[in-house]
């Protein structure tokens, strides 16, 4: 499956569309000219004496942004005579397939070699027309009508679960009975020439795959366009001599059991069956593991898909992880010096060193954890851990600062000083400090802080202030917050303002129905002549809870 962007409101706007109200399973009232005129379009291919069909198909996951494409290309000639002849060719994502029909038998290559066997007229037939979704009658329908021209008609129409009923079987080619696969919506037209015969069919279709409890909507779009214009059809046939006739009795695919971890080296879809135009289910990206439980005869891998038993085509799988590199350019730097390799493990032989620091230029990145580099004229690799984007600047962390000064500006939570030292200003975070004063902090004292971290506004973790204001009195403060932590001499609160505050509780009034205990929530007042900044060793007056 290749990435697209998923259709949310096309897919609403589908099933709105289709689903609008009656009873289910009851036919709406169509005018009776024109479901007689769309339903004679529908079976009067068999007038003509051949078709040139080609259709070309995408499907889009909800799940995964992911879409696959699938094109048809059907010739079909002598629908009057006894000698039918047909062509279909199918593109996928997964590859192409080609069959053939002549004779009253069926050909197809697989694994084992060209294969023939018995098929019928009516068969065929049925068959050519699952890949044009042609055969859809008006009984299967919630909505049908039609505009005219001189040119011809198109028809519009639109059905549901419940009206289409046993076609849901054709329109999602591979599904089981009970594998949880519903169509939500379907949409579209058919428009016909003045003679009544149709010259393009589409589809569009919203289809939920239910797995457990995981759920994946899809929405698919079909376009048939039909080029025979009233013109005879020739159908060109390769030598079918080589192509062994199949026993009667043999399924058309066999499947051998088997039971492994193998990988995909692709994004590719998960189908209901293992053929082509069978019903995706979902889609694995490349390089994903998944239990695979057999393989048919005709090369597709049968593999636990979520709750269910899915097809992906055997070209796409591995029994190694694969290893894949996206592309990718810049600089990067060592984080500590490290091993450059010619290939993307730690056993490759070593091409040369970097430094700690060194820069390199890099071209892309391995899905196992290394980093492509340009190293000395040569490719190169290195694991990822050992690089970094931001280039390395000099180690300034300071574990344990001391510097004195005279405070030049002072708020809650900040602390701006003019160093002793000459070296300028400098700041602090004293939101957690411990605050050791005569009063409070004023601008013009001298103090000593202690400090720790790598930068401006370094953290503070004690603050002494020896300095005593005439006239500063003290006045009562309250937090209220959560205990974190208590014992008879010692509270420690988190409070409602962001600050963690400890208190000695010795002498404190206790206005509670109980003990205090971690969690509660309380009130704790105390008295400050340093508007209330202290965060360590309060003297708490009272605490409410």
């Amino acid at each position: 499956m290749k990435r697209k962007k998923w259709l949310t409101g096309v897919v609403l706007a589908l099933a709105a569309a289709a689903g609008g109200a009656g009873s289910a399973g009851v036919q709406a009232a169509f005018a009776p000219e024109v479901e007689t005129a769309y339903n004679t379009a529908v079976q009067g291919q068999d007038a003509l004496d051949g078709l040139d069909v080609t259709v070309k198909e995408t499907t889009v996951s909800s799940g995964t942004n992911l879409s696959a494409s699938k094109e048809v290309l059907l010739k079909v000639s002598g629908i009057k005579s006894s000698s039918l002849k047909a062509s279909v060719t199918v593109k996928t994502d997964e590859g192409t397939s080609e069959s053939y029909y002549q004779n009253g038998y069926y050909y197809t290559a697989t694994s084992e070699g060209g294969q023939k066997r018995e098929m019928d007229r009516a068969d065929i037939w049925t068959l050519l027309n699952s890949e044009m979704y042609l055969d859809m009658t008006s009984n299967y329908l919630k909505m049908l009508y039609s505009k005219s021209d001189v040119n011809g008609t198109t028809y519009y129409f639109a059905a549901t679960a419940d009206t289409l009923g046993d076609y849901t079987q054709k329109l999602l080619t591979g599904i089981g009975i009970n594998e949880g696969i519903t169509i939500d919506s379907l949409q579209g037209t058919m428009e016909t020439n003045a003679e009544g015969h149709v010259q393009e069919r589409t589809l569009q279709m919203v289809y939920t795959v239910s797995q457990g409890e995981n759920e994946e909507t899809f929405f698919s779009q079909m376009r048939a366009d039909f080029h025979q214009n009233g013109q005879n059809v020739t159908v060109d046939l390769p030598d079918l001599s080589g192509y062994r006739e199949q026993e009667t009795d043999k399924p058309a695919e066999t499947i051998t059991p088997l039971l492994k971890t193998v990988y995909v080296t692709t994004d590719v879809n998960v189908r209901a069956a293992g053929s082509l135009s069978a019903v995706i289910l979902g889609g694995l990206s490349a390089g994903s593991g998944v239990t695979e439980t057999g393989y048919t005869s005709d090369g597709w891998i049968q593999v636990q898909y979520n709750e269910n038993t899915g097809y992906i085509w055997g070209e796409y799988i591995s029994e190694e992880k694969p290893v894949f590199t996206k592309s990718g350019s810049g600089t990067m730097y060592a984080t500590a010096g490290v091993n450059v390799r010619e290939r993307y493990n730690s056993d490759s032989r070593i091409l040369g060193t970097l430094a700690k620091g060194q820069g390199i230029e890099i071209t892309g990145m391995t899905s196992n954890g290394w980093v492509r580099v340009k190293y000395n004229g040569q490719i190169g690799y290195v694991y990822a851990d050992y690089l970094s984007w931001s280039e390395p600047v000099a180690d300034t962390y300071v574990s344990n600062g001391y510097l004195g000064g005279t405070v030049t500006a002072a708020s809650y939570g900040s602390l701006t000083i003019r160093r002793d030292d000459g070296g300028g200003e400098i700041s602090f975070n004293t939101m957690y400090a411990e605050m050791e004063l005569k009063d409070t902090i004023f601008t013009g004292d001298w103090v000593e802080v202690y400090y720790s971290g790598a930068g401006a506004p370094y953290a503070a973790y004690r603050i002494n202030d020896y300095t005593r204001h005439e006239g500063v009195e003290e006045r009562s403060y309250s937090a209220e917050g959560v205990v974190t932590a208590c014992s008879p001499s010692r509270l420690e609160l988190s409070g409602s303002d962001g600050i963690y505050r400890t208190f000695d509780i010795t002498n404190t009034d206790m206005e509670m129905s109980g003990g205090l205990s971690e969690g509660q929530i309380v009130t704790v007042t105390w008295m400050s002549a340093a508007n209330g900044v202290e965060t360590r060793n309060i003297k708490a007056l009272r605490i409410q809870g």
